[in-house]
């Protein structure tokens, strides 16, 4: 959705950092533009990540000299456990979407 400001994500789930990953290509090895969040408890929340917030990375690193994320381009979204933690948890995920 192009001129979208942010990304809204309600969920759901443990206290943990998460990572939520976009995708503007379709290849394997491609930008990903990332943000994290950390839910608040077992009630459903929206939790609002701007589109400024989304940073550019390659297999983990940022890259500095990155295009800003273009909301109209997005392909592919990821989610992923971040900060290398361990242990169970759970996130319930009811919608992604762009704003």
């Amino acid at each position: 959705m192009r001129g979208a400001e942010a990304c809204l994500v309600e969920i759901r789930g443990a206290s943990k950092r998460f990572k939520l990953s976009l995708l503007t290509h379709d290849g394997f090895d491609a930008l990903n533009y990332q943000a994290s969040f950390v839910p608040t408890g077992s009630d459903w929340q929206r939790i609002r990540l701007p589109i400024s917030a989304f940073r550019a990375t390659f297999r983990g690193r940022e890259v500095t000299d990155a295009p800003q994320l273009d909301p109209g381009l997005i392909r592919q979204v990821g989610l992923m456990i971040a900060d290398r933690q361990t242990g169970p948890f759970a996130l319930d995920i009811r919608r992604i979407s762009l704003a």
